[in-house]
Order: C-alpha cells, then sequence, then structure tokens
C-alpha cells in the first residue's frame, strides 16, 4: 500500500498530479477541489498527499487527499453499496468530513443534492447503511459515555469541528510546502474572518493570504 506521498510537483492537469518522488512520476488522482488549492502551488515544489491505491483488473490508480480524515471518508463511503471510488470523490469535492458527519448523524439526505451521479435513492442509502455504525458514531465531536450509550453536547461538538477543522487546514497547508509557522500565522489571521468555516475553505482563504505576502 502507498498511504502518503511526497516529492516535486511537477505536472498537473484537470484531474491529477503527477508527482516527483526519488526520479519516479507517480500520477495522482484528486478532486477538483484539492486542484483548485493547487493553484498557488509552483512546479517543482515539494506536496505532500495521502493517497489510496486502487487496484482494478487492469489498471492501478492512486487517489490522493490533503488529510487523513478525507482519506478515511473516501474509504468508508466506498463500503457503501453502490457507491465506486468515482462517486466517492464527487461526494469529498462537494462535502467536506464534517459535512459529511453532520449529514450522516442528522440523516440529512438533502445535503447530497448537489453531487453528481447521487440521486435520492443512493443518499438514503448513504444515511441508512452509515448512521449506524460506531467508527461514524465515535468519531471526533462525540463523547462517548458507555459501549451503548452516546450523548452530544452541542457547544462542545461546535467548539471540536472548528479545532478539526484548524488542524485539518494546517496539515494540508504543510503538506502543500508551506512552513508551520507560516501556516499557522495565516490561519490565525483570516479565522477571524471567516469562523465557523470548514477546513477546505480555510485553505482556500490561507493560499490567499499567503501568495500576499510572498508578493
Amino acid at each position: 500500500m502507498i498511504g502518503k506521498i511526497t516529492g516535486k510537483l511537477i505536472s498537473k492537469n484537470n484531474e491529477h498530479l503527477v508527482i516527483d518522488v526519488g526520479g519516479l512520476g507517480y500520477e495522482v488522482f484528486v478532486t477538483e477541489k484539492i486542484l483548485a488549492a493547487m493553484a498557488t502551488i509552483d512546479h517543482n515544489q515539494e506536496v505532500s498527499l495521502f493517497t489510496e491505491l486502487l487496484v482494478k483488473e487492469d489498471l492501478l490508480q492512486l487517489v490522493g487527499f490533503l488529510s487523513f480524515r478525507e482519506k478515511k471518508w473516501f474509504n468508508i463511503l466506498k463500503s457503501v453499496q453502490g457507491v465506486g471510488a468515482k462517486v466517492a470523490l464527487a461526494i469529498l469535492n462537494n462535502l467536506t468530513p464534517e459535512d459529511l458527519l453532520k449529514s450522516v448523524r442528522m440523516k440529512n439526505e438533502i445535503a447530497f443534492k448537489s453531487v453528481s451521479g447521487v440521486g435520492p435513492r443512493m443518499a438514503q442509502r448513504i444515511i441508512v447503511e452509515l448512521s449506524g455504525r460506531k467508527e461514524i458514531m465515535t468519531m471526533g465531536s462525540l463523547k462517548q459515555v458507555s459501549d451503548d450509550a452516546l450523548e452530544i453536547n452541542t457547544e462542545e461538538n461546535d467548539l471540536i469541528l472548528i479545532q478539526e477543522s484548524h488542524k485539518d487546514a494546517l496539515s494540508a497547508l504543510q503538506n502543500l510546502g508551506f512552513k508551520h509557522n507560516e501556516a499557522q500565522e495565516a490561519i490565525e489571521k483570516i479565522s477571524k474572518e471567516i469562523s465557523g468555516a470548514d477546513a477546505s475553505e480555510i485553505v482556500k482563504y490561507a493560499l490567499r493570504f499567503l501568495a500576499k505576502g510572498s508578493n
């Protein structure tokens, strides 16, 4: 398994990146959202992505993610009957891990309406199959009281989601080649203006902030 890849970004198109690792160019397929985040990254700059290797009959394909949580949700979604890699990526292109967590817990099928290839029946199947899973129920913002009982503290839930978004955004920016201090500073600066934003939004605005700072 190739779980993570770090190397120089040598090319990108509308569906994948090519990352040079020790003279080997790895083709890594990513979502449009990640491609947009990579827009300000120069060629030959070091990047790092969490990856999942898809094995097909006649093809080996690497799929990349900015955070481990995105990779985890990719595999969770693929475990749902009828949801393949293409649909799972389409979902992650439209919904963040935070959005997915809220949607499953609140049984909000409408959240999937904007995802191409996911109709009402598939959205319902995703909610039904995932809502009872222990791995979903014990993710991040839920406090486990016992093996059989869980309770949610709304204020604590919101605070933890914010902290997780900042942590994921920091990790993503570092994976894109930025130093910890400059990435942290960018997140702190923009968080005052876009409070409550998810990780992908924070990364987008942080990249703009960092781009201005380098001019």
